[in-house]
Order: C-alpha cells, then sequence, then structure tokens
C-alpha cells in the first residue's frame, strides 16, 4: 500500500477527533510515520492525547506527530502580499484595523490552508499516512472539491490573465497599490493555483485519499452523515468506511424502547449508503482520553485491519437520462422486498422500503437537476432500487 490521505468528517460532537486519533495511534503501533492535522482552534484533539501545544509539530509517539496549523497565520505566511491589499481595501472604508485583518481572513481562503499542509505533508514524503480531522459536516467536503472547481479553469486563460495584469500593472497601481505589490500578488496567485491542480488529483483518487464519514445513532447526525456521502459522491470524492459511534449495548441497563429507537437509526444509516460498509463503535461509558484508551477505542473499530485499508471504491447512486426522464439505480442491502413510496421532504427524497424486518426508510439528498424533476415510478429489480423522474419544463 502506498502513502495514504485519510479525512474523517461528521457533524460537531459525533467523535470525529477520538477516532481520529485512536486511527492515528493504531498506525502509528503498525510502524507507520503518521501525521494529524488539526486546524481545531479549540485543540480537541491535543486534550484527548493528552499533550500540550507548545508548537506547529507535537511528538505524540515516536512514529506520531500532531501538527496544529493556524489558519489564519498559514494564509499571512503563504499569501501576505493578497492578505495585506484585503485589509488595506476595508481600512479604506474606514473599517477599524482589528477588524478589518479579521474580515480579512475569509472562511474558504482560511480553511483551505489545511488541505494546502495536508498536500505539503503528503509531498514531503516524510509521512506514510495524512489524517485530517475536518471542519463539521458536509461543509468540509465542499472545502474538499474547491481545487476541482479552481482547476477547471483553463491555465492558459490564468496566465494569460497574468500577462495582462503585468503589462497593466503600472495603471492599476494607481487603484490598488504599487506594481511591485501586483506582481507579488500575481506570483501568490499562480502558486495557490498550481498547489490546489496537484491537491485537485489527490484528493479524488481513491488509492490515495479516502473520506470516511462519521455519525451517532440519532435523526440528526444520521441525517448530516447521509448529505455528506451524498455529497461527497456528486464531487467524485471515495467514501470508503463510514462509521456508527457511541453505540448503545443492550446489557447496560437501557431501556428497551431506546435499544430499538437506536436500531432504527442504525439500520436507516446503514441502508441509505450501503454498500459502503458501516462499522460500529460501542458508547464505552467513559471518556476516551489517553494513549491506553485510544488504543483500546481502535482495537475495538480496526481489531486485526489495517485501517490504511481501502474498504471500498465506487458510488452508491447513478444517475442516467433518457429522453424526458432520469433514471436514478442503487444497490439494495439484503433483506428489501419492495419499495413502498416515494416522496419530497424539504430538498430530500424519501423512500419508503419494504423489508424482512418491516418498514425501513431511505433518506437520499438529491443533486440539483434532481430536485427539479418529479418522481413517478419506483420499484426493486435484482436488489436495485430504481427511481423514473420526469424532467419538468
Amino acid at each position: 500500500m502506498g502513502r495514504r490521505i485519510l479525512v474523517f468528517t461528521g457533524k460537531g460532537g459525533v467523535g470525529k477527533s477520538v477516532i481520529s486519533a485512536a486511527t492515528a495511534v493504531k498506525l502509528a503501533d503498525l510502524g507507520y510515520n503518521v501525521a494529524l492535522v488539526s486546524t481545531d482552534p479549540a485543540h480537541t484533539i491535543a486534550h484527548y492525547l493528552e499533550v500540550q501545544i507548545s508548537q506547529e509539530v507535537v511528538k505524540v509517539l515516536p512514529r506520531f506527530d500532531l501538527i496544529y496549523i493556524d489558519p489564519v497565520l498559514e494564509v499571512v505566511k503563504k499569501f501576505r502580499a493578497m492578505s495585506e491589499y484585503v485589509v488595506e481595501w476595508f481600512r479604506k472604508y474606514g473599517i477599524d484595523e482589528v477588524l478589518a485583518y479579521e474580515l480579512a481572513m475569509l472562511p474558504m481562503v482560511t480553511e483551505s490552508m489545511g488541505l494546502l499542509k495536508v498536500l505539503e505533508l503528503y509531498e514531503s514524503g516524510t509521512y506514510d499516512v495524512v489524517i485530517m480531522d475536518t471542519i463539521p459536516s458536509a461543509e468540509a467536503l465542499r472545502l474538499l472539491y474547491l481545487p476541482l472547481i479552481l482547476t477547471s479553469i483553463n491555465k492558459r486563460l490564468v496566465k494569460l490573465g497574468f500577462s495582462i495584469m503585468r503589462t497593466t500593472a503600472r495603471m492599476l497601481s494607481l487603484v490598488i497599490g504599487t506594481a511591485s505589490r501586483i506582481g507579488r500578488m500575481m506570483e501568490e496567485e499562480q502558486i495557490f493555483f498550481d498547489e490546489v491542480a496537484k491537491l485537485s488529483q489527490i484528493v479524488t483518487n481513491p488509492e490515495i485519499t479516502s473520506i470516511r464519514v462519521i455519525a451517532n445513532p440519532d435523526t440528526s447526525s444520521v441525517d448530516d452523515a447521509v448529505k455528506s456521502v451524498s455529497l461527497a459522491q456528486v464531487f467524485n470524492l471515495n467514501v470508503d468506511l463510514a462509521i456508527m459511534n457511541r453505540v448503545l449495548r443492550n446489557g447496560q441497563n437501557i431501556p428497551k424502547e431506546w435499544l430499538e429507537e437506536q436500531e432504527k437509526h442504525v439500520q436507516r444509516f446503514i441502508t441509505s449508503i450501503y454498500p459502503i460498509p458501516v462499522k460500529l463503535t460501542p458508547a464505552l461509558g467513559t471518556e476516551v482520553k489517553g494513549i491506553e484508551k485510544l488504543r483500546k477505542l481502535a482495537e475495538i473499530l480496526y481489531g486485526e485491519e489495517d485501517p490504511t485499508k481501502v474498504y471500498y471504491i465506487g458510488k452508491i447512486i447513478n444517475i442516467r437520462e433518457e429522453g424526458d426522464k432520469y433514471i436514478l439505480e442503487m444497490n439494495l442491502p439484503p433483506g428489501i422486498l419492495d419499495c413502498e413510496d416515494v416522496f419530497f421532504q424539504g430538498d430530500e427524497l424519501v423512500i419508503q422500503l419494504k423489508s424482512e424486518r418491516g418498514l425501513v426508510e431511505k433518506i437520499l439528498p438529491l443533486p440539483t437537476m434532481l430536485k427539479l424533476a418529479k418522481p413517478e415510478t419506483a420499484y426493486v429489480e435484482k436488489r436495485k432500487l430504481v427511481i423514473e423522474f420526469r424532467k419538468v419544463s
């Protein structure tokens, strides 16, 4: 197995940081050189690892480095000319300097610094595995798609634009500053485009990058995780594994109705993202803090498996166009007998499936083109769900 990038995502509070840290400990124990990248200003991972963030790189274990980056400082260091221009622009319009610096650190720019750090570490060859503990939820996956959007711009047009900018730098300097600053800004832009071009190739290669989605057995968490998986599919990012964390176990003096409700959430999650494998980790009844407890969690989660394993490659849905219709197909897990009903709930499609255990609901966040269409028929054929949508003119 070559070098790997593992990105853990999920709604805030589902245990993303704990599982990222446990995975890093497991990999270090297996002999891999591991970097765990965090941009969390609250230093959540440091809390679970019981280390102090005193510098950018913290040696947690001989083969495990925790790397904390301050996205704002990264922007200032790597793109000083652009950030200073934005600050001066805000100040020109009477905005206080302190507030101007805060406004200059636009969310998409600062958050992308974590991804560029992952690229830097991956290319350095120092680490076998780079793990990223992302910002919560589907927003992280939109961020991962940023390089694909940027690199879709024709490079020749970009270079032409830079050439025009250079020849008109003196004229523009009357409006936005000195010609030398314009030159530095264009150089920084070129560096940024080059880096995201490389990043786009890496994040969409399923043999290198795996997205791992984490959820808890509750409605909100499952809904968010399913949206994250669907969004990843749209953006050609490979989700190879999902983890249902903090599952209550029978025998823990848990009321029967709680366990029954939990089972519904678990089954809905498994059905909604099938055939992506789902691992279940129990609620341990104690805070998972410290290397030994993280080792225990990793043992429960992975057993004898190597976490660098690519668990799955593929899409959970396929959509094709036939005349005035869209045909959506998806594989179904064993035990699904028929489709009872299909209806919209907000911008999501609710699919009620008849199974050997009873009625199972599958929530499907739809791409925009299907939100504008009308579902007409739905049926199960050869363990596949087929839904026909008619285009609405």
